[in-house]
């Protein structure tokens, strides 16, 4: 073989054991193999979404951020740092299979701080993050709460309330801590309170009222309450709790203290009427669906807080419900859509159908004062006119075929006699939700409910 030929060889030897060399080195980039990254999926502060530039954060921080992989506690600690105000010491704890960190801290008043996580290894695989994160904040000039981020996750507060025989607590999801006693909330200036139906599912309701204000930039100037009316079989007695769904017509609870389902709303409608804690806040909507429709439908006319607080505009959205308070015994003929008189339907026209029968909270009231208030206050149907299946229709008792053919029908019967029994001078409206039926979370979301909030708030 020449000299020439070995040579050759030689270079191709060179040349091959390049290209290997290539291709274990990641083709020759440094950057991280993009199979190995790990990717923050959620972070909050506080209970809150939490954003870069974000100010008014209280002392006492709590920050939990949500990976798509588990974390190594010390190599995710060796990435992490928390600088400003003093250097100050923090606290990591690592949850839900180790995808979870949650980083605590006692801050200083005033004070930015910026809060980053490198890119070096933090996974228990080896994962890094494919860019840093950081969120720079200042915290609070004092301990005087006065804006902070909408609460995104485990937003679930109580209070104790007095029943007529001795307290009993109860709870519900809200957006900002409705009873902080250093909180003078300066961006609050409107309020939301959404009632669950059959299903006492206020999580879910409080969720989708969360994510339509979110989307029309109304959170962060919203109040977002969603009442949870426990039933029996979730109750104590150190709880209140109502049987089944009477809390929907303003009935007193079933444990031992006592206190009308209206009677928590008026209480709840009070600390948001307190101007030390809500100086700004102008209107207040209740809304509820289904059964929570019917609550809203009787809550309207019923409560007492209306008048109590003059300087706020009050709002009610009755949504999907099959039940419908009428003034009088007339209902709507389907056929001729005009007003007639049944007959043969025994108690058609007892509470919550007629202004027989009322629950104690009405005691001081009578029909004639009850009706003006019904007719006179702002009263919208919010009417979905899909035909789905609808399994918690009642077709059984006269009382309610009597409202009409459908959950929909109803709904535009009830307007149909606000119109031709009060016509020109009642306060009542309609919008109508295509294609959806019964479906809380369609209409909630939907672009008409939507419009609605924007015209009203």
């Amino acid at each position: 073989m020449s000299h020439s030929k070995i040579s050759n060889w030689g270079s191709h030897l060179l040349l091959l054991a390049g290209v290997v060399a290539f291709f274990l080195t990641g083709c020759g980039s440094s950057d991280p193999d993009p199979q190995r990254n790990i990717s923050l999926l959620s972070a909050s502060i506080n209970g809150g979404n939490l954003v870069s530039g974000m100010i008014n954060i209280p002392i006492e921080m709590e920050v939990d951020l949500v990976f798509s992989n588990g974390l190594n506690q010390n190599a995710f600690e060796s990435q992490l740092s928390l600088s400003g105000g003093g250097q100050p010491s923090y606290d990591v704890v690592l949850s839900n299979g180790g995808t979870k960190a949650t980083i605590t801290a006692d801050l200083n008043y005033d004070s930015e701080y910026t809060l980053t996580i490198g890119t070096g290894v933090i996974g228990t695989g080896g994962e890094r993050l494919a860019n840093s994160l950081n969120y720079q904040f200042t915290t609070a000039a004092d301990d005087v709460i006065r804006s902070m981020a909408p609460c995104i996750s485990d937003c679930l507060q109580s209070v104790e309330l007095n029943g007529s025989e001795g307290p009993g607590t109860f709870e519900f999801y809200g957006n900002y801590p409705l009873y902080e006693q250093n909180a003078v909330w300066e961006n609050l200036t409107q309020a939301v309170i959404v009632v669950h139906g059959a299903s006492h599912n206020a999580d879910d309701y409080y969720s989708y009222l969360s994510n339509s204000l979110r989307s029309e930039s109304l959170d962060e100037s919203t109040v977002l309450i969603s009442p949870y009316f426990r039933n029996t079989s979730t109750g104590s007695d150190e709880d209140f709790y109502w049987s089944g769904v009477n809390y929907r017509d303003g009935d007193e609870s079933s444990n031992s203290n006592k206190i009308s389902s209206f009677k928590v709303l008026d209480e709840l409608i009070s600390q948001l009427a307190d101007k030390d804690h809500f100086p700004v806040l102008q209107k207040i909507i209740i809304t509820g669906q289904s059964s929570g429709g019917r609550f809203i439908h009787l809550y309207a006319p019923s409560n007492v807080s209306e008048n109590n607080h003059p300087d706020i505009s009050f709002e009610y959205i009755v949504s999907e419900s099959q039940y419908f308070y009428y003034p009088d015994g007339r209902r709507i003929d389907e056929i001729s859509n005009q007003l007639y008189m049944p007959s043969s339907c025994v108690g058609y026209d007892i509470w919550p159908f007629g202004y027989n029968v009322v629950p104690p909270y009405l005691a001081a009231t009578d029909q004639a004062t009850f009706n003006d208030q019904f007719t006179n206050r702002s009263i919208h149907y919010l009417l979905g006119s899909g035909t789905g299946s609808d399994p918690s229709f009642n077709t059984a008792d006269c009382g309610a075929t009597l409202l009409g053919s459908s959950r929909y029908q109803r709904g535009e019967n009830m307007f149909r006699y606000m119109e031709l029994a009060y016509p020109e001078t009642h306060n009542h409206k309609k919008t109508v939700v295509p294609g959806v039926a019964h479906n809380g979370s369609q209409i909630y979301q939907s672009t008409e409910f939507k419009n609605l909030l924007r015209q009203l708030l």
